[in-house]
């Protein structure tokens, strides 16, 4: 092969894969806030949906392809279980990393992303003296998945809004309890290139 058909081999090549590269690094930063569902009947029934705040970052890796963080906070419900109607507290936290594919039309950003979470659940039952010992304090791991719309008014500001699934079925005592559900969530964030 001459030298002038290696150079436009390589010029094409270049040509071809040089939309992939993200011309800069793009930070984004924000938060959502929305409902969470429970997917368990009987913990519903105690505890009933709630309400979550999600700060996050995330970083372009290629032009389409984004990772990031995002830590879940917010759902604190006070119920009452069994037959004496022992109040009792159920928190759900949780810590997630994750993958997402953007396809971006001028304002408009649709995504999708999938990854890790790792997700602490607490109960505590007050005024019962068989379970006294026996508080739960647990993590589990999971996948979680979710996808969304971004709007941007303005260049580095944007209005998002996202659903997400997080399947968290976990074993406290001898049963076991489905504490997952989908988070409806909506929020605003900034962009920032370098």
């Amino acid at each position: 092969m001459s030298p002038l058909a290696k150079k436009t081999a390589l010029f094409a090549l270049i040509s071809l894969l040089g939309p992939l590269a993200a011309p800069a690094l793009t930070i984004q930063v924000g938060v959502w806030m929305g409902s969470r569902t429970v997917a368990d009947a009987k913990v519903k029934s105690a505890y009933g949906d709630g309400f979550v705040y999600l700060p996050y970052l995330q970083a372009a890796v290629w032009r389409k392809l984004f990772v990031g963080a995002s830590y879940e906070a917010g759902y604190e419900k006070n119920g009452v279980l069994g037959v004496y109607s022992n109040p009792a507290t159920l928190t759900v936290i949780g810590l997630d990393l994750y993958l997402g594919y953007e396809f971006k039309f001028k304002a408009i950003a649709v995504y999708v992303k999938a990854g890790y979470g790792l997700y602490r659940y607490k109960q505590s039952v007050r005024n019962n003296p068989y379970i006294a010992g026996y508080e739960v304090n647990h993590l589990k791991s999971t996948a979680v998945a979710g996808a969304g719309v971004k709007l941007y008014p303005l260049k580095f500001f944007f209005i998002s809004g996202e659903a997400k699934y997080v399947p968290l079925k976990v074993r406290p005592y001898d049963l076991t309890v489905d504490l997952g559900g989908w988070r409806f969530l909506g929020g605003l964030g900034f962009s920032f290139d370098f």
